[in-house]
């Protein structure tokens, strides 16, 4: 189906580039890992565009030079508005700590025949969520649908095995971020 090529032990194939339902670019990368499970292991990462920094700093300099400013006929810098550009550089950082607070950066679904399935997600702090399903618990792997408006979206999911005394089968959306 895709052009493999050996890349430090794993095949991969080409990242390719797709857009999400939002119209966002995201990037699709698969790799065979055939040091895992005698061969018969499947990585499959989704990522998306990450949150740039520089134009959040051009837009707290130009905040913090319209703060600066002061009225009449010249316009100059004017040092008695440091308040104005205290709160100004404070609004910024925590608008910018809000955006990357709980940003997913990249999702990773790991294949292991007869061990199970691994997803991750990494966030943009660096700090990554694990879920391990055994793959005895996993029913099958299926395409579902959901309405949202006026469009119909497609989603991967899971479709597993309660763990409790009561053994209702349970969906887990893939990618969902992505």
């Amino acid at each position: 189906m895709y052009n493999q090529k050996k890349m430090s032990g794993t095949f991969s194939s080409p990242v390719e580039e797709y857009r999400n339902v939002v119209g966002e670019i995201i990037f699709v990368d698969v790799r065979l890992q055939p040091s895992l499970c005698h061969g018969r292991a499947l990585e499959v990462c989704v990522s998306g565009k990450h949150i740039q920094l520089i134009p959040w700093l051009g837009y707290t300099s130009i905040l913090a030079v319209i703060a600066f400013m002061r009225g009449g006929r010249r316009s100059y810098l004017h040092t008695l508005h440091l308040a104005w550009l205290v709160t100004v550089v404070i609004i910024q950082l925590v608008t910018f700590l809000y955006r990357i607070h709980g940003k997913v950066v990249s999702e990773t679904l790991l294949l292991m025949a007869g061990t199970g399935v691994q997803t991750t997600a990494t966030f943009y702090t660096g700090k990554q969520r694990m879920r391990f399903i055994p793959w005895k618990n996993v029913i099958d792997v299926i395409i579902a649908e959901t309405i949202s408006l006026q469009r119909v979206l497609f989603y991967m999911a899971l479709l597993v095995r309660g763990e409790k005394a009561v053994q209702n089968p349970k969906l887990i959306p893939l990618f969902l971020v992505s």
